[in-house]
């Protein structure tokens, strides 16, 4: 016997007398567990918001896509695409990344937190 042989046995038991691998077992016991509970929870409802956000004028090109990542900070499950660049120091970004809604709203807090945002406005959830 080598040890090859004794590893693969020591992750194997004997159930009425068949081999079964540890992890089908422990993979259906976590099933019956869980039951149909899983299978009921649903993932939740992605981010996908219009926003109209004013920048101080200060911000020289605010279509940057390194200007406009910089706004998300740490947020960077989330992205933010230029929609439109109005007159003056305002733009139209669309927000899209995982939700639920919590996150989605601790995003717009940070924006509205950075000191080149003058405000944000949140035009319509698109999701």
């Amino acid at each position: 016997m080598n040890l090859n042989d004794i590893l693969r046995r020591r992750h194997e038991i004997r159930v009425n007398g068949v081999q079964r691998n540890r992890s089908v077992w422990g993979a259906l016991i976590l099933f019956a567990l869980l039951g149909s509970d899983a299978a009921a929870a649903a993932p939740p409802a992605p981010c996908d918001m219009r926003l109209s956000v004013e920048l101080t004028p200060d911000v020289p090109n605010p279509g940057d896509v390194g200007f406009l990542s910089s706004l998300l900070g740490d947020h960077t499950a989330y992205q933010l695409t230029l929609r439109r660049q109005r007159v003056g120091s305002v733009i139209v970004l669309e927000l899209t990344g995982p939700g639920p809604d919590y996150r989605c709203r601790n995003v717009l807090e940070a924006m509205r937190k950075d000191g080149r945002v003058l405000s944000v406005r949140v035009h319509e959830e698109l999701s």
